[in-house]
């Protein structure tokens, strides 16, 4: 019983002394830009639904996401997606207008909506599975079964842009959508690399509004 007693007394004055001592477990630091997006303190313009009456398609677009119903405003697909088709008709453009990690090579996330107007199936495929676009199997957007392809380009020893691009057959129509992640090259800009993490948050950004989307009956 003695022994059992010395024991017990030496555990609870172990546990009292690292209770009194301060903890050495170093704290995680949290800096804005870096470790954790960068938010400005109002975002502009407000969250809105956007709505295609022609295609009865719709999606959401956040709050801090610039909006234009054409190509050439606020962006340049062409460029962006590497498509050269002039078929391609862009309905709407969602921009991101705030940088949530500044000191990193981060430029631009981009949410392209685009119609090849009349098309068929295998015009419609070439969409993912043109150039160097590697196919990735089908992802289902808004209830309907989407090929889905990834493709990144840039500078030599530098990416630049890289794109996620899904398209299905509606009607007589093929839907698009392209997700653009666009840096820069930081060798001489003194910039950070953007890492996989900061990376995967804007990629995620740019999947939120593919979830959002919908279409109708027509």
């Amino acid at each position: 019983m003695r022994l059992l007693t010395a024991v017990f007394l030496l555990a609870f004055s172990a546990a009292s002394h690292a209770q009194q001592m301060p903890s050495t477990r170093p704290r995680k630091l949290d800096i804005p830009g870096l470790t954790s997006p960068a938010v400005p303190g109002k975002l502009t313009p407000a969250a809105t639904e956007f709505y295609d009456k022609l295609y009865k398609v719709g999606f959401h677009i956040p709050e801090g996401w610039n909006f234009e119903r054409k190509d050439g405003v606020l962006s340049n697909f062409n460029v962006d997606t590497g498509t050269t088709r002039r078929e391609l008709d862009v309905r709407g453009v969602a921009a991101i207008n705030f940088n949530p990690y500044p000191p990193t090579t981060f430029s631009g996330a981009t949410f392209y909506y685009s119609v090849l107007p009349i098309a068929k199936a295998d015009s419609c495929l070439v969409q993912t599975g043109a150039g160097r676009m590697k196919p990735l199997g089908s992802a289902s957007v808004g209830g309907i079964d989407f090929q889905h392809a990834h493709d990144q380009h840039g500078a030599a020893g530098c990416i630049e842009s890289r794109i996620d691009t899904f398209a299905a057959m509606r009607g007589h129509a093929c839907i698009r959508f392209d997700l653009v992640v666009n840096t820069f090259c930081g060798q001489t800009s003194g910039s950070m690399d953007i890492t996989e993490q900061q990376l995967k948050d804007i990629e995620i950004r740019l999947a939120n509004i593919l979830g959002s989307v919908h279409f109708d009956a027509k």
